[in-house]
């Protein structure tokens, strides 16, 4: 069986069994061989087209570098930009909430100071005064008054003035800790 196969093999491969024709000889000096200006003129197309590409691609490469480069420097604007606002608004921000503040101390202290003339005022001249003012400043006046000056104003006033008075009152104050819950 290993004749069979050893004789097949050759055969299977496309091989003959006759001895391989010598070698072409090789030339003594390669450099002497010439090759035909066809070729020549063939291979330094080649070459040429070769380097032609390769500056092309190179080129391509350094737009887009320099692409990519402006790209970033974009960004890095845009995120700065982004930055600066977002502390510029911080600011404005903390300027609004300083200027209501101050409103709201100049507000109140307008307010008191019209409290206190009405605390000054006899109880009539007061009720007959608060009965010609709008819900939201006679709470805020009567919320700066003493309960004893209220009462007596509230004795002299329309009783039906005086609940809705007093239900915006309530409305305004927390309750406080120590009151029972309903």
């Amino acid at each position: 069986m290993a004749r069979e196969v050893r004789f097949l093999a050759p055969l299977v491969l496309g091989l003959t069994l006759a001895p391989a024709a010598p070698a072409p000889a090789q030339p003594q000096n390669p450099a002497k061989e010439q090759e035909s200006p066809q070729t020549l003129q063939a291979k330094a197309r080649l070459l040429q087209e070769l380097d032609r590409r390769i500056e092309e691609r190179r080129r391509e490469l350094a737009q887009q570098e320099e692409s990519l480069e402006a790209l970033r420097r974009a960004i890095e604007a845009a995120r700065q930009a982004l930055a600066d606002e977002a502390e510029r608004l911080e600011a404005l921000k903390r300027e609004v909430e300083q200027a209501i503040v101050r409103r709201q101390k100049a507000e109140d202290a307008r307010l008191d100071q019209i409290a206190k003339v009405y605390g000054a005022m006899k109880p009539r001249e007061a009720a007959q005064a608060l009965e010609g003012l709008g819900d939201d400043m006679a709470v805020a006046i009567l919320e700066r008054l003493p309960g004893r000056a209220v009462g007596k104003i509230f004795d002299l006033m329309n009783k039906d003035r005086v609940r809705e008075l007093t239900r915006r009152l309530e409305e305004g104050r927390a309750p406080s800790p120590s009151a029972p819950s309903r």
